[in-house]
């Protein structure tokens, strides 16, 4: 009797035991996502704190390059500006009246088009057109002007005479300007 009595209690013992065990992993397991869970939410709130902050910023440098441009906010000709970034020309500033006639293609937000390529907003041939011009008058700082090709908002294809010229912001910055100075359109009476 003394033995299953002491065999019972030994039994009793390990499955204290094994019960003490699994609440200590329990509450371990318990502490470590508990832990884990205040880091990562803090983390979240800092990243969600920069990314407000940079939204921010890009909305402030974008309303700056419309300060820079104010001049040609009241122009009466499409006028755009475009940074050389490597190999890339990308959009810094269109004015009202560029939204106005080719705002269809980026819906008619001068900021949807800041920050792009002409890559990123028109057909690939037209875009290569435009990009072969930004080139050249990239590297020779000389004026530009050319012909080149435009759908308006019905899939048709215009031609624009347009103006481009270089400038050099403190021996950093390349940028391009550029003005369409008319818009042919297709003549209807072809035969």
């Amino acid at each position: 009797m003394k033995k299953l009595s002491l065999k019972s209690k030994q039994i009793l013992f390990t499955v204290s035991n094994l019960e003490k065990k699994h609440k200590i992993i329990t509450y371990a397991s318990l502490l470590f996502l508990t832990v884990s869970t205040y880091f990562l939410r803090t983390e979240n709130q800092e990243i969600k704190i920069d990314f407000a902050t940079l939204q921010q910023r890009n909305a402030n440098l974008k309303n700056n390059m419309i300060l820079f441009n104010r001049n040609y906010e009241g122009f009466p000709l499409p006028v755009w500006q475009k940074v050389k970034r490597g190999d890339k020309f990308i959009i810094q500033y269109i004015n009202p009246i560029y939204v106005d006639f080719f705002g269809h293609d980026f819906k008619y937000s001068q900021y949807e088009i800041i920050g792009k390529t002409n890559f990123d907003l028109f057909p690939r041939s037209i875009a290569q057109i435009y990009y072969e011009n930004d080139v050249t008058v990239s590297i020779t700082g000389k004026k530009l002007e050319s012909t080149e090709k435009f759908k308006d908002k019905s899939g048709k294809t215009l031609d624009l005479k347009v103006i481009k010229w270089r400038e050099i912001k403190d021996n950093q910055d390349t940028l391009i300007y550029g003005m369409v100075k008319e818009v042919i359109f297709p003549n209807k009476n072809t035969n």
